[in-house]
């Protein structure tokens, strides 16, 4: 910088010996130095330096956004928030933002742009940085194109505009929100541009179907299974298979009982001879995984897609000819868990649709209850397969474990621990755990010492607890100076507890 240099040599041999030229400053710190010596101009042109670039002028300021803001939270909260965005325990800054929520805090404005960056490339992160955006939202959306995603908060249902001009973000908020209010309408939307969609965008539009999936569907859905891209057509499929009554169902069914019957006791298996183009069609993929052999993958396939309702759970307890057992307990292991997913897909949708209604007893009404024909014959079958220790193919025994009712978790893990890793099980279960199921895993933990076996369970309950469950014995007991991972679980199960406090 101009300037700089001299008044480093006046510093440097005293004012009397090389006497500061303030002419040769930056014109702007001139202005502002007026009557001050050499350390109010060292101090102007050291933040003219650091700023990096001449002050701007003659700039408009942005429009505020409109709107009212939440309350904010008590100072030592945001102190907390602001450490977690600097990256201490940064990964309990979800339940952070879901708790604040909850309780009606907002989140000082000041803290929207780092909580953007934190949620760019973390999609999980993305609808709670939108909540805690509230009306500021779009409006940060608008100022950083890295920030896009925030236009999800904004897509208005009734607003054609954003469907037929909006950015890929917004279009598909916009169908989801409209798919949600009215299903036909939606559909209709997607159908007259389909052709003129990209091949990504059509199959990312039609997984929206996913949510309220019916009947009503099927006719598109049946002529997506025809595209030329191989990925819609899958998405199509799969849908498809999530559909009860369908016609894609019927010929699952079809095809599985020419493959497998059920004869005195046995369960006798002819494997598919060939893979013909309707297979094809309905999304059965010719290319079987190392290990399983083509015709035995066909089927395997065949199973997944078949609705539980055409077959027995009794079966997973028979002797099996003709093809090995593990085939058949893969495919039940996917055809229960795609059961479970449209059960709670079309739970939620309903939830959602009363909601809109402004109705708490249409609410209540539309969820299915517990225990029914989609969810309770998933977790039916997800019990007897647990239960015979059955293989679960490309899938985990979490999984299958995540069907049961959660008042069954703590039992279903106690009786497989001797047989399958407790931490493989329990690190896909929704979280928070239930209270005993916490408890137990905890309690289990406070038994076993420093043993680094235990590092990665510990790691995992540490952030799955329940807040009931966060001052639990262990919190209290000597952890020892060194670094261990009971030291962590202490000091991050300390930190959530008083995360809460700080927040109620």
């Amino acid at each position: 910088m101009k300037g700089w240099d001299g008044l480093v040599s006046s510093a440097l041999l005293g004012t009397d010996r090389r006497p500061p030229h303030y002419e040769d400053l930056p014109e702007h710190v001139q202005e502002r130095l007026g009557d001050g010596g050499l350390l109010d101009a060292a101090a102007l042109a050291t933040v003219y330096k650091r700023a990096g670039r001449k002050p701007l002028a003659g700039l408009t300021p942005l429009d505020a956004a409109p709107g009212e803001d939440r309350p904010l939270p008590r100072p030592v909260a945001i102190r907390r928030l602001a450490a977690m965005l600097g990256g201490f325990q940064t990964s309990a800054l979800g339940e952070w933002l879901r708790v604040a929520d909850a309780n009606g805090w907002g989140v000082p404005p000041e803290q929207l742009p780092a909580l953007a960056d934190y949620a760019r490339n973390r999609a999980e992160y993305r609808p709670l940085v939108i909540a805690a955006a509230g009306r500021r939202a779009r409006w940060l959306a608008d100022l950083n194109p890295e920030w896009r995603f925030l236009h999800a908060a904004g897509a208005e249902g009734n607003d054609s505009e954003v469907w037929t001009h909006g950015n890929a973000v917004q279009r598909r908020t916009w169908l989801k929100s409209r798919r949600a209010e009215d299903a036909a309408a939606a559909r209709a939307e997607l159908a007259e541009v389909w052709a003129t969609e990209s091949a990504a965008t059509r199959a990312d539009f039609l997984g929206l179907f996913a949510d309220g999936l019916s009947l009503a569907d099927e006719e598109f859905l049946e002529s997506a299974l025809d595209d030329r891209s191989r990925e819609v057509r899958r998405v199509a499929a799969r849908l498809l298979a999530r559909l009860p009554g369908s016609r894609y169902g019927e010929r699952m069914v079809e095809r599985l009982h020419s493959c497998v019957t059920e004869t005195q006791g046995v369960l006798a298996v002819e494997l598919p001879h060939r893979l013909s183009s309707a297979m094809e069609r309905d999304g059965l993929d010719s290319q079987n995984p190392q290990g399983v052999g083509k015709r035995a993958w066909w089927l395997q396939q065949i199973v997944a897609n078949t609705p539980l309702a055409a077959m027995d759970s009794a079966w997973i307890q028979l002797p099996v000819e003709g093809c090995a057992v593990e085939i058949l307990q893969a495919g039940w292991t996917e055809s229960a868990i795609r059961e479970a997913s449209a059960h709670s897909a079309h739970s939620a949708h309903s939830a959602h649709s009363a909601h809109s209604a402004h109705s708490a007893h249409s609410a209540h009404s539309a969820r299915p209850a517990a225990g029914n024909a989609s969810g309770g014959g998933a977790a039916r079958w997800a019990r007897e397969l647990l239960l015979v220790g059955a293989s679960t193919g490309s899938r985990s025994p979490a999984e299958l474990l995540r069907l049961l009712p959660p008042n069954e978790w703590a039992r279903a893990v106690d009786g497989l621990r001797a047989t399958v890793d407790v931490a493989e099980l329990v690190g896909g279960l929704p979280v928070p755990w239930p209270t005993d199921l916490a408890t137990m895993i905890l309690d289990q933990l406070a038994k076993v010492g420093t043993n680094r076996a235990w590092a990665r369970l510990a790691s995992i309950a540490a952030r799955a607890v329940p807040p009931d469950v966060l001052t639990h014995p262990i919190t209290h007991e000597p952890t020892g100076e060194e670094d261990t991972w009971r030291r962590r679980l202490v000091e991050t199960l300390t930190f959530r507890h008083e995360l809460h406090e700080e927040l109620s």
